[in-house]
């Protein structure tokens, strides 16, 4: 369970902004999780990587860009229900089977499951 840090310092030692995320991430006081989506590269979350699939352009994720894309849209659209219309959540509050490169992440603890 050290892919927090093996993150964070991964990214950190390449000089990204995961140290500073770490940082900051305790003086945010409102509603918060940290999802780690494995095998995601940073253009992972836009809707360039279908196309950049389509074309054979290797953006460096394992993860391709059709599930990218679907395991995004399902997250924020389950933020915006939890918060918008008040409707509960669980895939924000523990890990799904359905998507099981989503990992919830404590970095208080260092610790993702």
């Amino acid at each position: 369970m050290d892919q927090v840090a093996d993150d964070i310092d991964g990214h950190a030692a390449a000089g990204g902004p995961a140290d500073t995320w770490e940082r900051d991430w305790k003086l945010l006081t409102g509603w918060k999780r940290w999802l780690l989506l494995t095998g995601a590269a940073h253009e992972s979350f836009t809707d360039i990587m279908p196309l950049a699939d389509q074309l054979g352009i290797d953006t460096g994720a394992e993860l391709s860009g059709v599930r990218s894309l679907e395991i995004t849209r399902r997250y924020v659209r389950a933020f915006f229900d939890l918060h918008l219309l008040k409707r509960a959540q669980p895939l924000l509050d523990r890990p799904s089977a359905r998507y099981p490169e989503v990992k919830l992440c404590a970095p208080e603890t260092k610790t993702c499951e």
